[in-house]
């Protein structure tokens, strides 16, 4: 599967569109609290800074919990789920068209019409509420981390333009968070639809494929000095059945881990599994 995929992209909008909201609603109500409850200091007369009081820290508190909780409310939660949805199930569809893809360039044979969603219920399940819990956690982190950013702030006696600065640096953060979990889902996914896929159509070996870049091999000298260097020889390594060659039903082992598969084997892995037929990759 190719990387930033549409799904990937769909997931990233989607995560930044909630993250955007959840910014706006900071801004609207803490804003003006921490406008009008400026003080000014008596080592910086011409800048307005803040007093750390406890009825000042309260009504932060009480604001960032009214910011907070149309996020937290049932109605929200029911879109959290549908985006969850709309996720695997965009990912499960460009993983089986991949799959489609690749028995027709190695049998000839157009099995698109023979594809259904029988048998990936469970994971279809399991793989909506990994991700909504995920979501979820995007968002309650976000208001803990704003509220720990602001706290300090305070206690730091910054002035409002610093205090704003440091806001924008956790709402950053959570982008970046978001770009992370749109990738390394759709990569899960997208792989444990390959798995059941090509399990179900009694396919029962795989050769592990990495992107095979430095990204996997490695170069101590160049961008990616630690790199991901249990793919590189999981891949390359032979049990018995060829170079990087395995069986679904028992994965790849590396330093102790057991039942290791392309796409699973660490966080952002971009490796696949590549179907071997019997008959034709093997007697």
């Amino acid at each position: 599967m190719a990387l930033n995929s549409d799904t990937e992209k769909f997931y990233n909008g989607q995560l930044r569109g909630m993250i955007r909201l959840m910014a706006s609603s900071v801004q609207d109500v803490l804003v003006p609290v921490l406008e009008r409850y400026q003080s000014v200091t008596r080592d910086a007369v011409s800048t307005r800074r803040y007093t750390a009081d406890s009825f000042l820290t309260d009504l932060i508190r009480a604001t960032l919990l009214h910011a907070a909780e149309r996020f937290y409310a049932d109605a929200f939660g029911f879109q959290q789920r549908r985006m969850a949805e709309r996720v695997v199930s965009r990912a499960e569809s460009e993983s089986s068209a991949a799959f489609v893809e690749q028995i027709n360039r190695a049998m000839g044979v157009d099995i698109g019409g023979m594809i259904t969603r029988e048998g990936l219920g469970d994971f279809f399940d399991l793989a909506v509420e990994e991700n909504v819990g995920l979501i979820k956690s995007l968002s309650s982190d976000y208001f803990d981390d704003i509220q720990q950013q602001v706290m300090e702030s305070i206690r730091r006696g910054d002035s409002l333009s610093t205090l704003t600065r440091n806001l924008q640096s956790v709402t950053g953060a959570s982008y970046k968070r978001a770009a992370l979990i749109a990738r390394d889902q759709t990569l899960k996914i997208q792989s444990d639809t390959n798995r059941v896929r090509q399990s179900s159509a009694g396919i029962n070996r795989f050769r592990w494929s990495t992107s095979q870049d430095t990204r996997v091999s490695g170069n101590p000298a160049g961008k990616y000095p630690k790199a991901k260097i249990k793919c590189y020889v999981i891949s390359r390594a032979d049990v018995g059945y060829g170079p990087g060659v395995y069986f679904w039903s028992r994965g790849a082992q590396f330093n102790g881990e057991t039942h290791l598969y392309p796409g699973r084997a660490h966080i952002n892995c971009r490796c696949v599994g590549i179907p071997q037929i019997q008959g034709l990759d093997y007697p």
